[in-house]
């Protein structure tokens, strides 16, 4: 039965069966282009780790489709047996999402070009901005260590912070910045809001040990119960902690995004997910313009008032089972809502104004649109000198 299953999703798909080795869950099958056609997903779920894969059982996402070049961990993406909607786990970090987007994208195996992409993964939640199992839909995401530092202990006197951006002279300012590429990415806010309706009325999971430790908070919205809220993300592969560090990277959150950020959450993987999808944009394997960032928050990024930051930051703060149960109690009315009304979604949802300068700091996207403008009137102008 095994292999006959494995057979007829090969069919579906198009793709050369290997031998069906059992595998942990599901059923083994291994890719190729075969005769040209490929698994198309509507939707397609990032998870950064094994606990945030609350999709591959509930969901029925059944077949596995080996990819070279995926973390050694996590060597396969699952789908279900329409191949509407598919998931992998990434690997935690910068390094591992970039290796694992990278892979996968570029892997000749999928056609991405009209998928939908949902990261969703736990993270660290400033208590000004949310609380603990909360749910963020992000507009940016920002790699705030990517910068200069010097130890606290040995910075000027009238600093507040051992981090300023690389080619400044001091915390606080953009003047003479060096730009590497990678230090923000904005994504498509109307494509946000399209989804956002389908969260209300839902019910987030929540625990009495979460109620307990939010309320030595004492101010809102860290004391009050967990919702679905908009904000932005830090990336860091650093587990960063406190106020001071806190303030310093909502500060460089602000700076990047010309004071329209707002640092809401922490993670390690964002900023590298989102340069292997503008590289595969540019090479015209995707759209990125549909994709999601949905972040859980599993822990405070700081202490509550008048307590020890690094006694806090080891405390169970009681967010951490609840946030993974709320990636899908988030999560699944969006891939299931952009499935069943695919007639809407098809055609890409447009991004708000500016958004293609915006996507990226060097702004490639829209780079890419004047050179292909530029060429299809080159193109024109030899064609009318032609006929003349």
């Amino acid at each position: 039965m095994r292999f006959a299953v494995a057979t007829a999703f090969a069919a579906l798909v198009g793709l050369a069966v290997a031998s069906p080795t059992p595998s942990n869950s599901g059923n083994s099958v291994r890719g190729n282009t075969g005769n040209g056609q490929k698994i198309a997903p509507k939707v397609f779920v990032f998870s950064m780790y094994d606990s945030e894969d609350v999709w591959t059982d509930r969901i029925a996402l059944t077949q596995n489709v080996t990819v070279p070049g995926l973390s050694p961990l996590f060597p396969n993406v699952h789908c279900n047996a329409a191949g509407e909607i598919c998931q992998l786990i990434t690997g935690e970090a910068e390094i591992n999402a970039a290796c694992t987007v990278t892979a996968l994208l570029f892997s000749n195996l999928f056609d991405f070009t009209s998928t939908y992409f949902l990261i969703a993964g736990v993270a660290g939640v400033n208590p000004h901005m949310g609380t603990s199992a909360s749910v963020l839909l992000a507009r940016y995401a920002v790699q705030v260590a990517l910068a200069n530092e010097v130890d606290a202990r040995e910075m000027p006197s009238n600093w507040t912070t051992g981090y300023w951006l690389q080619g400044t002279s001091e915390p606080g300012t953009m003047d003479d910045v060096e730009i590497y590429g990678t230090e923000v990415f904005e994504l498509n806010t109307n494509l946000r809001e399209k989804v956002r309706p389908w969260l209300d009325g839902i019910t987030l999971n929540d625990t009495t040990q979460a109620q307990e430790y939010r309320a030595t908070f004492g101010y809102s919205p860290a004391s009050d119960p967990p919702a679905v809220f908009y904000g932005d993300v830090s990336t860091s592969d650093v587990y960063f902690l406190g106020a001071d560090l806190d303030n310093a990277f909502a500060n460089i959150t602000s700076l990047w995004t010309n004071g329209t950020g707002q640092y809401a959450m922490t993670a390690q993987e964002d900023n590298a997910t989102f340069e292997a999808m503008i590289r595969a944009h540019l090479a015209g394997l995707m759209d990125f313009s549909r994709v999601i960032l949905l972040r859980a928050a599993s822990d405070f990024d700081r202490s509550p008032p008048n307590a020890a930051e690094v006694p806090a930051f080891l405390a169970s703060h009681g967010g951490y089972p609840p946030s993974l149960e709320n990636l899908f109690i988030a999560g699944n009315p969006i891939v299931q809502g952009i499935i069943s009304n695919w007639s809407s979604f098809k055609g890409g949802v447009a991004p708000q104004d500016g958004w293609l300068h915006n996507a990226d700091v060097n702004h490639t996207l829209e780079l890419k649109k004047a050179a292909a403008k530029k060429r299809s009137m080159s193109r024109r102008g030899a064609l009318g000198l032609a006929r003349r």
